[in-house]
């Protein structure tokens, strides 16, 4: 008796620990507003820019043409979930660096020594370049940058099929972090230490000096793991 209550304890624990997203609104629905213009990240409750960019928020509310969801100003796609994404861009022109971001505050610290999977659903906007990865990187506190240049922090890497380069469907990326302990802010973008742009006119000629492109985030997660193998891609939708 005692071990068939030591199995349902710790089975019922297991079951409060993982499957948690940590995210608060992890796929943009929630909103204070309806996007009419670029830069309204805001409008998605709990988001916001750390640097000085203007991130986007795309929602099926919106009046604009430009920023709806399944046609906007930047090619459009059907929300991987619910009514709404956000919008990131990246550029390098011959070394003068524009990196957006997206940050929150998770719902609750991370545990340390705990494992969590980060996942999220990447589309590409209308680009010439995809990018090979993304980042997140977990803070105690707020993430601020009066720059537009990347950001040069310890990221754990999120990655999926390579390149990123679907335009049609979202990509599943995901990675895992070991909590340090008390982190309470998600910082999700581009942080590669190297040149993340791939081309995607192999046979014809680029500016090399001007890289660009653009993607739709949805559906982000942090969810706590017993094992790395428990942090997978769910099928395609």
């Amino acid at each position: 008796m005692r071990s068939l209550l030591f199995i349902l304890t710790f089975c019922s624990a297991a079951m409060i620990v993982t499957g948690q997203n940590l995210v608060p609104n992890a796929g943009f629905d929630q909103n204070n507003g309806c996007p009419k213009h670029s830069g309204q990240i805001s409008l998605a409750n709990f988001w916001f820019s750390p640097n000085n960019t203007t991130p986007d928020y795309f929602n099926d509310c919106s009046t604009s043409f430009d920023f709806g969801t399944e046609f906007n100003t930047k090619g459009g796609q059907v929300p991987h979930s619910g009514k709404a994404y956000a919008g990131i861009q990246v550029f390098n022109m011959n070394h003068n660096e524009y990196y957006e971001y997206l940050e929150s505050r998770l719902d609750s610290p991370l545990t340390v020594n705990q494992q969590y999977c980060i996942r999220a659903w990447v589309s590409l906007g209308q680009s010439k370049y995809a990018l090979e990865e993304f980042g997140a990187v977990f803070s105690v506190n707020e993430i601020k940058s009066p720059s537009p240049q990347k950001m040069k922090l310890p990221y754990t890497i999120l990655r999926g099929q390579n390149p990123l380069s679907d335009a049609d469907r979202w990509m599943c990326i995901q990675g895992i972090y070991t909590a340090k302990g008390g982190e309470r802010f998600l910082t999700f973008g581009d942080f590669s230490t190297y040149d993340n742009f791939r081309s995607l006119q192999i046979d014809s000629s680029q500016d090399t000096l001007f890289k660009s492109t653009y993607y739709f985030i949805d559906d982000l997660a942090v969810e706590p793991v017993f094992t790395p193998g428990s942090c997978t891609c769910p099928p395609d939708k």
